[in-house]
C-alpha cells in the first residue's frame, strides 16, 4: 500500500511520514476552523446583514493590531515555538467565548455584541493560524518538493474542512452552538502535537544541522522589516495586489450570498447548518481536485496556471450572474467554483510563491500579507460593494467581472516572475 502511495504522489525516499504528518497537521487546523466558520457566519447576521461591512472594517483594524503584535513576537521567540504560541493563545480565547455564550442569552443586546466580537475574532484567528502553519511548511519543504506535495497537503485542509463542516451539520442540533467550541479547542491542541512531530521527523529526514533554523529567532530583530521588504520588491507588491483582488471577488460574492441566506433561513441554527452544508459541498469538490489534479497542473502547465485560471473563470461567472440575477442556484454555483478554485489551485500556488524567499519574507511579510492585506481587502471591497449596490446589483456584478479578469492577468505575471526566480537559482 505504501509503495502504491509513493508512486501515486511521486514521493521520494523518506517523504511518506513527513507528508502524512503535514497533512494531519493541516487537517486538524482546518477541522477546528470548519467548526467555527458556520458559527461565525450565522452569528455575523444576528445584527442584520447590513452590519457585515462594518464587521469587515473592524476585522481589518484587529488584524493590524494583531499583526504588529506578532511581528514583535517573532523577534523574541524561536521559530519552532512561534505557531505553538499562536494556537494556544487562540484556544484560551475560545474558552472565554464559551463562558460568555453561557452567560448571555440569545437575541439580547449583550449577545448581539458578543456575536460581533466573535465574528471579528474568528476572522482574525483563521488567517493568523493558517498563515503561521503554511509559513512553517514552506520552511520544511524545498522548492521542488512543494511543487509536488503542496496540492496533497492542501487536500488535508479540504478533508479537515469536510470533517468539521459535516460534524457541525450533525451535532449543532444536539449539542448546541456553544458546546461545539470544545471540539474546536481539542483539534487545535492535536494540531500542535502533530507540528512538533513534523520537526522531529525532519531530524531524520534531513541533516540535523538543517533544524538549526527552527531554533533561531525568525530573521531580522526589526519587527517592521516586512514593510520595507514589501515596498522594495515589485514581486511582493504584485502579490499584495493579487490578494486584494482575490478578496474583492470573494467579498462581492459573499455579500450577495449573505443577503439570500438571511432571507431563506430564518433561525440561527438553520443558517449554521446551511453554511456548513455549503462548506461540505465545496470541500469535497476541492479535495478531489487537490489529490488528482493540482500537482499535475503545476507540473505540466506551471504555477502560472494555478494562479490565473480561476480569475478568468469567475469573470465569466459574474457575467453569467448579470443575466440570471436574482436566482440563487447560479450564485451558489459561481460561489462554489470560486471557493473550490481558491482551495485547490490558488492557495497551493500562493504558498509556493514563498518557498524561495528568506525567513523574513516567509514569516513577517507572509503573515502581514495573509492577514492585514487580506482583511484590508475585505474591508475596502465591502464598502465598495455597498456603494455599488446602491447604484444597482448589475453594477456590482459587472465590476466583479472586471476585477476578476485583472486578477487573472496578475496571476500570470506572478507565475512567470516566480518561474524566472526559480530558474535563476
Amino acid at each position: 500500500m505504501q509503495a502504491f502511495i509513493y508512486k501515486l504522489f511521486s514521493l521520494k525516499d523518506g517523504e511518506f511520514k513527513l507528508l502524512a504528518l503535514s497533512c494531519g497537521f493541516i487537517f486538524m487546523l482546518f477541522s477546528s476552523y470548519a467548526i467555527l466558520r458556520p458559527m461565525r457566519d450565522a452569528l455575523g447576521l444576528e445584527g442584520g446583514q447590513e452590519e457585515l461591512k462594518w464587521l469587515f472594517l473592524a476585522t481589518f483594524v484587529a488584524c493590524i493590531l494583531a499583526s504588529l503584535l506578532l511581528m514583535w513576537l517573532s523577534t523574541k521567540i524561536k521559530r519552532r515555538f512561534y505557531a505553538d504560541c499562536i494556537f494556544i493563545f487562540f484556544a484560551l480565547n475560545l474558552l472565554i467565548f464559551y463562558e460568555l455564550m453561557q452567560i448571555f442569552k440569545p437575541h439580547t443586546a449583550e449577545f448581539i455584541w458578543l456575536s460581533r466580537v466573535f465574528y471579528v475574532w474568528i476572522s482574525v484567528f483563521n488567517l493568523f493560524a493558517f498563515s503561521s502553519a503554511w509559513s512553517l511548511l514552506t520552511d520544511v519543504f524545498s522548492k521542488e518538493a512543494s511543487t509536488r506535495l503542496f496540492g496533497i497537503i492542501s487536500a488535508g485542509a479540504s478533508l479537515g474542512s469536510i470533517a468539521g463542516a459535516s460534524s457541525v451539520s450533525i451535532l449543532v442540533a444536539n449539542l448546541g452552538v456553544a458546546n461545539l467550541v470544545f471540539l474546536s479547542i481539542a483539534l487545535l491542541f492535536i494540531g500542535i502535537m502533530l507540528k512538533n512531530l513534523i520537526l522531529r521527523e525532519l531530524q531524520h529526514f534531513e541533516n540535523t544541522e538543517s533544524l538549526e533554523r527552527f531554533n533561531q529567532v525568525i530573521g531580522s530583530k526589526n519587527p517592521f522589516v516586512g514593510f520595507r521588504l514589501i515596498i522594495a520588491s515589485k514581486y511582493l507588491l504584485a502579490l499584495c495586489a493579487f490578494i486584494l483582488l482575490l478578496t474583492s471577488v470573494s467579498t462581492f460574492l459573499y455579500m450577495e450570498q449573505a443577503r439570500i441566506i438571511r432571507e431563506i433561513f430564518p433561525t440561527r441554527e438553520a443558517r449554521i447548518a446551511a453554511f456548513a452544508n455549503i462548506d461540505l459541498i465545496v470541500q469535497i469538490s476541492a479535495l478531489l481536485i487537490q489529490i488528482f489534479l493540482t500537482a499535475k497542473i503545476a507540473k505540466f502547465f506551471g504555477i502560472t496556471s494555478l494562479l490565473s485560471i480561476l480569475g478568468f473563470v469567475i469573470a465569466l461567472g459574474f457575467l453569467t450572474l448579470s443575466f440570471t440575477h436574482p436566482a440563487f442556484l447560479p450564485l451558489a454555483i459561481v460561489m462554489s467554483i470560486r471557493r473550490v478554485g481558491e482551495y485547490a489551485l490558488v492557495k497551493p500556488g500562493r504558498e509556493m510563491l514563498f518557498v524561495p524567499l528568506d525567513s523574513d519574507s516567509k514569516y513577517k511579510v507572509k503573515n502581514f500579507l495573509d492577514t492585514v492585506v487580506y482583511r484590508g481587502g475585505d474591508a475596502l471591497s465591502a464598502q465598495a460593494e455597498s456603494l455599488l449596490a446602491n447604484i444597482g446589483i448589475l453594477c456590482v456584478l459587472l465590476s466583479g467581472a472586471m476585477i476578476s479578469f485583472v486578477w487573472g492577468l496578475l496571476g500570470i505575471f506572478l507565475g512567470k516572475t516566480y518561474e524566472k526566480a526559480v530558474d535563476s537559482k
